[in-house]
């Protein structure tokens, strides 16, 4: 124990005087560099040149799936009163590829720190840098154990010059305002999940406090559904009676389609505890005339489970803030947290009892980061979630933290990876197969899967994966 304690005393010392030296001689510290992306679809390594003295330095880092090389500098923000723990820099990296880097860290320890990283594709990750290779290998380790279980595709990571001209998402010409939206060819999408129906509610002109932006972001919002080969119902500032209408009919259009999705944007309040949507005409003076005024959150899911939708998303922009608070005995904040039925997946545009923003621009904070991700190729809609969390609490400092509840039990993408797609010849019927079986441990599912398919895109995994089940 002695000699452990004296080693570890000993490589602080030995850390210390590195950095002291570093200082009065004006010298670097060499500082190795470990990090992954957001998704943990890729990770790096790297080493950097920090100089205590100047306050900045030079990093070299490598993605090791993509095989991207970047390249940069970095320079103090912010410094500490004494000492170097504390200190915050910026600074950006220029990659092989064309994209950039920008990079925010901050010194934890003497020997360790931490950063970010958002790339010119909105590509973001995380990574840390240690003085200690010791450390930096143990991290290393357990970075590359990470990534290599979730075996994540890496084509969303690549710059646009590297995607195949069928995976690069193109504007649609569509009026916002046609509701069918017909299919689409393979080489723009595929259906992963079967036919795809949503509907999008937004709602602004209320009189009494009255918003900039759901309609736009309901109308924005279509429009990247029906280009992702979704059939859209698109309702715009309803009346309750309109609304209700509305609903109803979208839950009897969803039976027999493999996925629906509903999505609302407007003024959202909870009253002890459930959900109301509000139309646009509501006239609440209590707590008790909420549930005849609006529109009850749960005759949503109610439609949704009873379609027999094998996944159902609902998307909820709606915690903006309740302008009938002030009627109230009790602040009811924003929404309140919902437990997801099966096969769906409830995304919330904010914190349970937390008040999201309308937006300065165009787009709500929120539904701006959903449209900047959803038509990244091979990202899986939890994933595709978690970036969107990641960039709005950048963009409000933390102020706004959206959140999920999910009850699904498979995989849903709304643009497939190149893998999944091969070029538009994988079909319809063995895609919701394989999603189905991918991840299980019974032998039983992929010999059924190959009886089926022989030839099929997946027979290769199938074959390894009942070889590594001992059949």
């Amino acid at each position: 124990m002695v000699r452990k304690g004296a080693g570890r005393t000993m490589k602080i010392l030995k850390i210390l005087f590195s950095f002291l030296a570093a200082l009065l001689l004006g010298g670097c510290i060499k500082a190795y560099v470990i990090g992954h992306t957001d998704d943990w679809a890729d990770y790096i390594v790297g080493e950097s040149q920090v100089d205590p003295l100047a306050g900045g330095g030079t990093a070299e880092i490598e993605f090791q799936k993509i095989r991207v090389k970047c390249t940069g500098s970095f320079k103090d923000y912010q410094k500490p009163a004494f000492g170097i723990v504390g200190s915050k820099s910026r600074g950006e990296l220029t990659c092989d590829d064309g994209r950039k880097i920008q990079i925010d860290t901050v010194a934890l320890s003497l020997s360790h720190g931490s950063g970010t990283g958002v790339d010119s594709y909105g590509n973001k990750g995380i990574f840390a840098f240690y003085t200690d290779i010791g450390a930096y290998e143990t991290d290393l380790a357990k970075t590359r154990e990470e990534v290599t279980k979730r075996g994540l595709a890496v084509e969303h990571l690549k710059g646009e010059k590297e995607k195949s001209p069928d995976l690069v998402a193109k504007p649609t010409t569509d009026s916002v305002q046609t509701v069918p939206s017909g299919s689409i060819s393979p080489t723009k999408s595929i259906l992963v999940d079967g036919k795809r129906l949503a509907l999008i509610i937004g709602n602004a002109s209320y009189r009494e406090a009255p918003l900039r932006n759901p309609v736009n972001d309901a109308r924005a919002l279509a429009a990247k559904l029906r280009q992702l080969g979704f059939e859209v119902m698109l309702g715009e500032n309803l009346q309750q009676r309109e609304m209700t209408r509305l609903i109803t009919s979208f839950g009897e259009k969803l039976a027999g389609k493999g996925v629906g999705m509903f999505y609302y944007a407007g003024h959202g309040m909870q009253v002890k505890g459930r959900n109301y949507l509000l139309p646009v005409d509501a006239q609440i003076s209590s707590e008790a005339s909420a549930r005849s005024e609006s529109i009850d959150l749960e005759q949503v899911l109610d439609h949704l489970s009873n379609a027999g939708s094998s996944f159902n998303l609902v998307i909820l922009d709606a915690c903006r803030n309740n302008p009938f608070e002030r009627r109230f005995r009790g602040s009811t904040g924003g929404l309140a947290q919902v437990d997801a039925p099966k096969g769906t997946l409830i995304a919330f545009a904010t914190a349970p009892g937390k008040v999201a923003m309308d937006g300065e621009g165009k787009n709500s904070t929120y539904t701006t980061a959903l449209l900047r991700t959803m038509a990244e190729p091979g990202l899986s809609v939890e994933s595709m979630f978690k970036r969107v969390r990641g960039e709005v609490a950048r963009v409000t400092n933390d102020q706004q933290i959206p959140w999920e509840s999910s009850s699904l039990t498979g995989d849903f993408y709304f643009v497939a990876s190149a893998q999944a797609r091969s070029e538009g010849k994988v079909g319809e019927a063995e895609l919701l197969f394989w999603q189905s079986i991918k991840d299980s441990s019974d032998a039983a599912d992929f010999t059924a899967y190959l009886r089926k398919y022989p030839n099929g895109q997946f027979a290769d995994i199938a074959r390894n994966r009942l070889k590594k089940l001992g059949k």
